[in-house]
């Protein structure tokens, strides 16, 4: 009886039942994933509509001319508004909820991209600079003693 069937239709009835049973478990498991590679996507019913409103009041609403260079008044002007501008965006973009040695630590490492800005007559206009920009994004959450470990 196993002369009557030769080596090569044994290979192709083992192929053949081996390629059933693959498509009956991709079907049966895999049915979503492989229509997903035609097209066909699953509607899932589950999920809740956000209003378009409601994704809106998550951006908050920046105006693109405080973000552009200003014209410089004097010397200090034009050395301080690269470093103004600079802090300005990462302060625009960094979350409300940041530990304060973080943030303070961003903008030292801002500070030291100006060495002109850390000399001690300039220290003033940067201090207030520094301020008046945390103060704006952060009202009342940061002190003098915070001002110094910049300039540390």
């Amino acid at each position: 009886m196993l002369q009557l069937i030769s080596w090569g239709q044994y290979i192709t009835a083992l192929l053949f039942a081996l390629i059933c049973y693959y498509v009956y478990v991709a079907y049966k498991y895999f049915r979503w994933e492989i229509l997903r590679l035609i097209g066909i996507r699953k509607i899932d019913e589950t999920g809740i509509a956000i209003p378009v409103a409601e994704i809106k009041k998550q951006f908050s609403v920046s105006n693109h001319a405080d973000f552009l260079p200003k014209e410089p008044v004097n010397e200090i002007n034009g050395i301080l508004q690269p470093f103004w501008d600079e802090v300005n965006a990462y302060l625009a973009e960094i979350k409300l909820e940041a530990p304060k040695k973080e943030i303070c630590f961003a903008v030292k490492m801002i500070l030291e991209k100006y060495p002109a800005l850390k000399s001690d007559e300039n220290k003033m206009a940067v201090e207030t600079t520094i301020s008046g920009l945390l103060n704006q994004y952060f009202a009342g959450r940061f002190t003098a003693t915070d001002m110094q470990h910049i300039w540390r």
